[in-house]
């Protein structure tokens, strides 16, 4: 049926838009897509597809459905008609054929055609007052002596009528039927089709004193009235504007994905250049590529704001360690300056003293100057201590095997190690990659960090050295853990700070130089509390060290 093809012709084309304008879009985007956004849209392909296809079935099917119901009820409306005609026509033309059975005309063998035509002619005239009540029907007899369709009327017919009756198709349709109608003796009604024709037939026989003599028929086309005729004459302009407005739809969606892969492009190259900006052009896209451009600057100010204030803070840090670090400076050598002092002082009393007796011998005694050489030594210590904050490491980086680092270090403090009977476990990372280091530098960080350790822990105790390999950001991790009572978490912020000590002998510089060491390294150093109570210490050496040591920049 046109209905059915149509419909299929519709769902084939809206399925096939959809697979096309999907699989253009997923081999477009196949570079910047990643699998999971490729999955996401192979995904979203089989259930548009099988959405379109299910919505388009089911208004078939749902169509067919109400386009059969119409159908039959058009058919069973004019099918009544057609029946209603042919047995008022059987009762008006009762008494003229009974004229034609007592004229013997039944009997007769022959006919002229002279005498052919007078009776189509007269029977036509009772056919035409019952068919021209409904527009389109048309009906007439069928008799059996003669074995052809005579009395044929359409009155409605746009004029000319036909001159020769039905066509020769419908003629030998009607022909059989009106046979069957004589031969059964019985009422016949009959749908019949071919190419667009859609017709009801229907016959009664007509008896004269207990003889069928023929058939009254009568039949009406309704194939202009039925659904498929009527939406043929609209469904073929709807499908090719449906197919106008799939076609308009396919590429203004193609347009609009193109345009909003051109934003995601343009925002994976924000990430990279926060200098680059969206191409602004008209329409919603446009107002979305401004939008975005307004945020990016937005944000831009922003983070020179923040940066600004970081820098400020920074100044700020560095101005109040400086204020620590000269006082702890002044400290330092305020004493080692009095001691030196005093000592000069008691040789200036010593020699007037002996001046006045004419004797200079002895004046300065060999513990005084001994004194006087060991606190200048601790001022020089003090300095070169002090000298390790401006150049941390030295512009000599070699390889370096950590472990073999940690291991020598460790060889260094086992002595002490042994005294107070502490126990050193060692977890060592097999196949470490080499880190270019200042291997001098490092050694002191390594020292000073295993003393501390070994400070802390009390007798019998235990420190475990780890090492380890972070992958997600390639670089060394060590670990150092004691057993010993941990860092208050008050001085956690302060473990850094030049002359911040808790030891009485202590200078305060250790952890401070080795916080610098690491980070010219462009490593992280922290402390913390191990799961046993203890301090640990973690030290983080990037693989890809960046830029230049401290003293190079």
């Amino acid at each position: 049926m046109v209905r059915v093809s149509l419909l299929q012709v519709c769902a084939i084309l809206g399925i096939i838009l959809t697979i096309v304008y999907l699989g253009y879009e997923s081999r477009k985007h196949r570079k910047w897509e990643s699998e999971q956004v490729r999955s996401s849209l192979r995904s979203k392909t089989t259930a548009a597809v099988i959405i379109i296809a299910a919505i388009i079935g089911l208004a078939s099917i749902i169509t067919s459905y109400m386009l059969d119901r119409w159908t039959q009820e058009i058919v069973a409306t004019n099918a009544d008609m057609t029946k209603i005609t042919v047995h008022n026509l059987t009762l008006t033309s009762e008494h003229t054929l009974d004229s034609l059975w007592q004229a013997g005309f039944f009997l007769k063998k022959s006919f002229s055609s002279r005498e052919i035509k007078d009776l189509d002619s007269l029977l036509s005239k009772l056919v035409a007052p019952q068919a021209i009540t409904i527009i389109g029907m048309e009906g007439g007899f069928y008799l059996s002596h003669l074995k052809e369709l005579v009395g044929y009327s359409w009155p409605t017919c746009p004029p000319p009528p036909p001159a020769y009756g039905p066509a020769p198709r419908s003629y030998n349709i009607i022909l059989r039927q009106a046979e069957r109608t004589v031969r059964e003796n019985r009422p016949l009604l009959e749908l019949h089709q071919f190419d667009v024709a859609t017709f009801p037939l229907a016959l009664e026989p007509v008896n004269l004193h207990g003889t069928t003599v023929g058939a009254v028929w009568a039949r009406i086309h309704v194939e202009r009235e039925l659904p498929s005729s009527r939406i043929a004459r609209w469904l073929s302009v709807a499908v090719g504007v449906i197919f106008l407005v799939l076609l308009i739809v396919f590429f203004m969606s193609l347009r609009m994905r193109i345009r909003v892969a051109e934003i995601r492009r343009g925002l994976d190259h924000l990430h990279k250049d926060t200098f680059f900006r969206l191409p602004v052009q008209k329409g919603i896209f446009g107002d979305i590529s401004s939008s975005i451009n307004s945020l990016v600057e937005v944000q831009l100010r922003e983070q020179e704001r923040r940066e600004q204030l970081e820098r400020d803070l920074h100044q700020q840090d560095k101005l109040a360690t400086l204020g620590r670090l000269v006082a702890g400076v002044a400290h330092e050598v305020k004493t080692p300056l009095a001691n030196m002092k005093t000592r000069i002082q008691m040789w200036q009393r010593r020699r007037r003293k002996m001046s006045s007796d004419n004797d200079t011998a002895g004046a300065i005694s060999e513990e005084s100057m001994n004194i006087v050489v060991d606190e200048i030594d601790r001022l020089s210590d003090l300095v070169k201590r002090l000298l390790v904050f401006s150049k941390p490491v030295t512009g000599r980086r070699q390889p370096a095997d950590i472990n073999g680092l940690l291991l020598h270090g460790l060889s260094i403090l086992q002595p002490d190690a042994e005294v107070k009977r502490i126990k050193v476990k060692t977890i060592l990372e097999d196949a470490l990659p080499s880190v270019k280091l200042d291997v001098q530098a490092m050694e002191q960080v390594v020292l000073n960090i295993h003393m501390n350790a070994l400070e802390a822990t009390p007798e019998d105790g235990t420190i475990v050295v780890r090492t380890s390999l972070q992958k997600d950001q390639p670089a060394v991790v060590i670990t150092v853990e004691d057993s010993g009572p941990g860092i208050p978490q008050d001085m956690l912020e302060k473990i850094f700070e030049p002359f911040f000590t808790t030891k009485e002998q202590g200078s305060g510089l250790g952890l401070s130089i080795s916080y610098e060491i690491v980070r010219a390294h462009g490593g992280i150093i922290e402390f913390g509390r191990s799961d046993s109570g203890g301090a640990l210490c973690r030290i983080i050496l990037p693989l890809n060290q960046k830029g230049k040591p401290k003293n190079e920049e």
